[in-house]
């Protein structure tokens, strides 16, 4: 079972330089994770509040279904299922060849601590930059409070959800969540 929440904040280096002096673990180095998620066209696996992502990072692949959330008042709470894959490219082509569609895609930066009960994400988004506290109830409040981190800002949405939110105050149209690219081709 999944449990975490994100945290907006305003930058992430006040946070890193935090969990380093209190001791925590630098478990994954910063690096970009391309995800992509995947539907049936009649969008089921979506209306049955179920997600299907394959994420690309430079360990390789990760396939992950995400079962419907179950009720919590601070924490999003749902079955999650992972396997690492060797080739990205080809989970998708199976998974394209039994009918699954892309439906939405996302970048963000990451970099993982290894805290008591909890993992400490640090994510960058082309609109943002956010914490992602997940393990257990009492690793995520332990974490938060030795973060000194605001409850008040707990939120349990997606990035999608924060996304939209975004763009609806900009007057923006809601689309894939990327990092412009440079001319090499790189964010």
């Amino acid at each position: 079972m999944e449990i975490e929440v994100k945290v907006p904040v305003p930058a992430l280096e006040p946070v890193r330089s935090r969990a380093r002096a209190l001791g925590y673990v630098l478990g994954v180095e910063r690096h970009l994770e391309a995800n992509l998620l995947l539907d049936y066209p009649d969008r089921s696996l979506g209306a049955a509040g179920c997600l299907l992502r394959v994420r690309e990072t430079p360990r390789g692949g990760l396939l992950t279904f995400k079962g419907r959330p179950v009720s919590h008042d601070t924490y999003k709470v749902r079955p999650e299922h992972e396997t690492w894959c060797e080739d990205a490219a080809a989970v998708r082509a199976v998974l394209h060849a039994i009918g699954l569609r892309p439906v939405f895609r996302y970048e963000k930066y990451r970099e993982q601590y290894e805290a008591p009960g909890a993992h400490l994400c640090l994510d960058e988004l082309p609109f943002g930059v956010f914490l992602e506290l997940e393990g257990s109830p009492e690793g995520i409040e332990a974490l938060a409070a030795a973060l000194e981190l605001d409850r008040a800002a707990f939120t349990k949405r997606s990035y999608a959800d924060l996304y939209a939110e975004h763009c609806r105050a900009l007057g923006r149209p809601f689309g894939d969540i990327l990092f412009e690219r440079g001319t090499d081709g790189n964010p």
